[in-house]
């Protein structure tokens, strides 16, 4: 991606270090939104490990890069469960730490059976954020990209220091604002978030007004808004690019924004031009879509490949 400024080094212990959110997701597929004072049967459940940073690192080791997970786990079952589902991928935990007595991460997330759009109900004790004091810089520099999402905010900021200090691009996920999260984005190389995030960033709906506003808060070489069944629209110094979804049958679209970012950052490690790592980016996150939760839809490379060739972009 050195045509639009982004350069990777090479000789690292991994290919990405990823600093952020695990979790674990209960499932709810349901027919229709439930209303106060109603019980509802669900069309199915599924408890599953889930996580932005912790599911982008589990898609890049499954397509065969080396990746490690910084971040706190809870106590307890759900917590054993969440770490050792990246242990079992062979996901690096030595820089992850483990809060004893803390209940994990975890997220009620209700599926709308006929969309596969989701609400998410989630809940993090506030004992589990990450503080920059528990990081290692060693561990933090030893990858080749470094990918944040910023919900402990202080410790990300202090890991994209370090790694743009290293000569590491930092790539940041962002769905939700918080903090003062414009300095997270100042600080990165690539900012990808949600259309959601963006509408609340910018104060602006339409995309290409909204990326423009988005592009002014940070000096970083690429800039995107992932845009769900309408694709994606970045910027970068060659100008502003819309690139379209493809079609799938979506029964869920949870994780879709994490198997993107993940599969943006493949693009990256493979000196991709920016238009196929993102085209790439929009098939893996479609493939992804049409299984429920994160994890279980990620698809092979050569599956979302397959998708980019043989399928024209809705």
């Amino acid at each position: 991606m050195r045509e639009v400024g982004i350069s990777v080094p090479a000789g690292r212990p991994f290919d990405v270090v990823g600093v952020g959110l695990n979790a674990v997701d209960h499932l709810c597929t349901v027919a229709t939104f439930p209303t106060f004072n109603s019980k509802l049967q669900m069309t199915s459940y599924a408890c599953q490990p889930g996580g932005q940073v912790a599911t982008a690192m589990v898609a890049l080791q499954r397509w065969g890069c080396r990746t490690a997970y910084i971040g706190s786990f809870g106590d307890g079952i759900i917590g054993e469960l969440s770490r050792r589902s990246l242990a079992e991928e062979g996901v690096d935990l030595a820089g992850a730490v483990q809060r004893r007595g803390v209940a994990n991460q975890m997220a009620v997330i209700l599926v709308d059976q006929a969309s596969g759009e989701r609400t998410v109900l989630m809940h993090r004790p506030a004992t589990l954020v990450l503080e920059p004091d528990e990081l290692r810089h060693d561990l933090v520099t030893a990858g080749r990209v470094l990918h944040l999402d910023g919900y402990d905010l202080a410790a990300a900021l202090a890991a994209a220091e370090w790694a743009r200090g290293a000569g590491i691009p930092v790539v940041v996920d962002l769905d939700t604002r918080s903090g003062a999260v414009e300095r997270l984005i100042a600080a990165s190389d690539v900012v990808i978030v949600s259309h959601e995030f963006a509408e609340q960033f910018t104060g602006v709906v339409e995309p290409e007004r909204a990326i423009e506003c988005l592009a002014a808060a940070t000096s970083a070489p690429i800039v995107a808004i992932t845009l769900g069944a309408a694709g994606v629209v970045a910027r970068s110094r060659a100008g502003t690019l819309r690139v379209p979804a493809y079609a799938v049958r979506s029964v869920d679209s949870t994780g879709a924004g994490d198997v993107f970012h993940a599969a943006f950052i493949y693009g990256m490690l493979a000196d991709w031009p920016l238009e196929r790592a993102l085209r790439f980016a929009n098939a893996a996150a479609a493939l992804k879509c049409t299984q429920v939760g994160g994890r279980p839809g990620i698809p092979t490379v050569a599956a979302a490949e397959t998708l980019m060739t043989g399928l024209p972009p809705c």
